[in-house]
């Protein structure tokens, strides 16, 4: 049985996490409170046991088009790829590996957090030009 009460404390291996309660539509953020993104979707991956595992955190609209479904998250999907500045196929992935805390936001180690290129572009060059806009951030 899965535990669907708050854990707010570091990840524990082998404790079971609910995917809906526990993970999606949460922010992760670096432990300086840096926000990194949002959890879209999940990667599983079935264990030796039959059973699955979620192998990494999926991001991005690629990863949420699908769980939106329909016209709508086919569009998503599309209108992100088509404008995907990475070059690679599919929504950013963060390993669950670098998730070191879950509780009302998920904490992870710094690292190389290019996971989706268009977010940072728009981020960089239209966002931060608002007057104002690093206001929330301090």
């Amino acid at each position: 049985m899965t535990d669907t009460t708050e854990h707010d404390g570091p990840r524990t291996p082998g404790r079971h996490y609910s995917a809906r309660y526990h993970l999606l539509d949460r922010q992760v953020v670096h432990p300086d409170g840096t926000s990194v993104c949002k959890v879209d979707d999940l990667e599983l991956t079935p264990g030796t046991d039959g059973r699955l595992y979620a192998t990494a955190v999926l991001v991005g609209p690629q990863a949420l088009g699908p769980r939106l479904g329909g016209r709508i998250g086919r569009w998503c999907t599309a209108v992100a790829a088509r404008l995907s500045l990475s070059g690679a196929p599919g929504p950013g992935r963060l390993p669950v590996e670098r998730i070191t805390h879950i509780g009302s936001a998920l904490v992870c180690t710094p690292g190389p957090d290019r996971l989706h290129a268009l977010e940072d572009w728009t981020r960089t060059h239209l966002i931060d030009r608002i007057p104002g806009a690093g206001h929330a951030n301090r």
